[in-house]
């Protein structure tokens, strides 16, 4: 047997800016979920069909497998990654690395089913939704029996002439079995599983999530949820630093995605002390001071924490190392940044409230505002990542600096 992981999609509607096996899951690419899975199956070789611009980067990831360039479409990556696999392979699973979590049991099903005499064999769920058949015009023209229709997933699994021959004929397909079907080929279809989502939009991503963690046997509020892979094994303060619209919430609520911790900003204290009347207007410490409790807190019962906050001072840095050293946690300092001046104007100036008593500081109120220099662990531009990307690369320095 011999697994070709499909990995060379731009994932344009899930614009992330980057290949889509690239984006991160429970602080895993997607591609290395994709492949670990399959490696737990046996010793099969595994062919990795990536975007040709991103070869050495998705090597480094996936030790072991051979990564080849992709084609122009999906049916030529296939083809490209069978060419790929080694002679004696007689069974061939296709698989899509954005559907990464599929379970190793899948992979094992499939190629069981295949063994057992079909040209091609793919896993589906049974469809709970209503379907509709319409024409060009959007006028319902069928409605099929639900009861005979499955949404299929992979891995699929084919006899390896049967699969080359269905590629020789040409033609393109959403699916390799879509090939076989042409060709007069049988294709069974076995039990699915529902960790074999499909990532394509943004909520998928968080839906992934979810089910990662899930499938861990932990709950997703669970502050003991394994950290192991992106760095977070011991409590951990993540204090984020920079000037108003230099994108800080937007990477604390993509961190907090992507890994187990609390979320403090420190906005929403002081737009809440202004709303429920206890103050006329912030102007000193008070916001910082409920927030760094509420972070001891967090920290002593083990949840890691990201600390949203401009935090403009010397004294504000040093009071959040003393917070984590009161209760035994690591601190990484990141200051955010926006280096195009004029994409940082226009955040700030078309910026909304989000926050009841919030008042937000205008273009020039922000100019003006006291921010001394420091040296972080990281400083991140906002003005050339998106804040997935910057989460990423906060991640990655975790795991690198132990």
């Amino acid at each position: 047997m011999g697994v070709v992981v499909v990995a060379a999609g731009m994932g344009v509607r899930l614009g992330a800016g980057m290949p889509k096996a690239l984006v991160r899951v429970g602080g895993r690419t997607l591609v290395e979920h994709a492949v670990q899975r399959a490696r737990e199956v046996g010793r099969a070789p595994i062919v990795v069909v990536a975007p040709t611009a991103h070869l050495p980067e998705f090597a480094a990831l996936v030790p072991g497998a051979r990564v080849i360039p992709g084609g122009p479409e999906r049916t030529d990556s296939v083809a490209a990654g069978l060419a790929a696999l080694p002679p004696e392979v007689d069974i061939v699973l296709v698989h899509d690395a954005a559907r990464a979590l599929a379970p190793p049991a899948l992979f094992a099903a499939v190629a069981a089913a295949v063994a057992a005499g079909a040209d091609g064999v793919v896993p589906g769920l049974p469809v709970t939704d209503t379907i509709k058949q319409v024409d060009q015009d959007c006028r319902v023209i069928a409605t099929p029996d639900r009861s005979t229709l499955r949404a299929v997933q992979t891995p699929q699994g084919f006899r390896r002439a049967a699969l080359e021959a269905a590629h020789a004929r040409g033609g393109d397909a959403t699916d390799d079995a879509m090939l076989i079907e042409r060709c007069g080929g049988t294709v069974v279809v076995i039990d699915g599983d529902p960790l074999a989502l499909k990532v394509t939009l943004p909520p998928d991503i968080e839906a992934a999530e979810r089910l990662l963690v899930a499938s861990a046997g932990l709950d997703t509020s669970s502050a003991s949820a394994p950290a192991c892979s992106t760095g977070v094994d011991v409590p951990t303060l993540i204090v984020l630093g920079g000037l108003p619209g230099t994108g800080k919430t937007s990477l604390a609520r993509a961190l907090a995605r992507r890994i187990p911790l609390a979320h403090l900003r420190v906005d929403t204290v002081e737009g809440t002390l202004v709303h429920t009347g206890l103050v006329d207007r912030v102007t000193g410490p008070e916001g910082y001071a409920v927030t760094f409790r509420v972070a001891g807190d967090q920290l002593a019962v083990g949840l890691s924490v990201v600390a949203d906050t401009v935090n403009p001072l010397p004294e504000t840095r040093e009071w959040w190392r003393d917070v984590a050293a009161q209760h035994g946690a690591r601190v990484v300092e990141v200051e955010l940044e926006c280096s195009d001046a004029a994409v940082h104007e226009s955040r700030v100036s078309e910026r909304v409230s989000d926050i009841p008593g919030l008042r937000v500081p205008t273009w020039q109120q922000v100019l003006g505002r006291e921010y001394l220099p420091w040296s972080p662990d990281l400083r991140l531009d906002s003005a050339t990542a998106a804040p997935d990307q910057l989460a990423d690369t906060v991640i990655d320095w975790m795991r690198s600096h132990p």
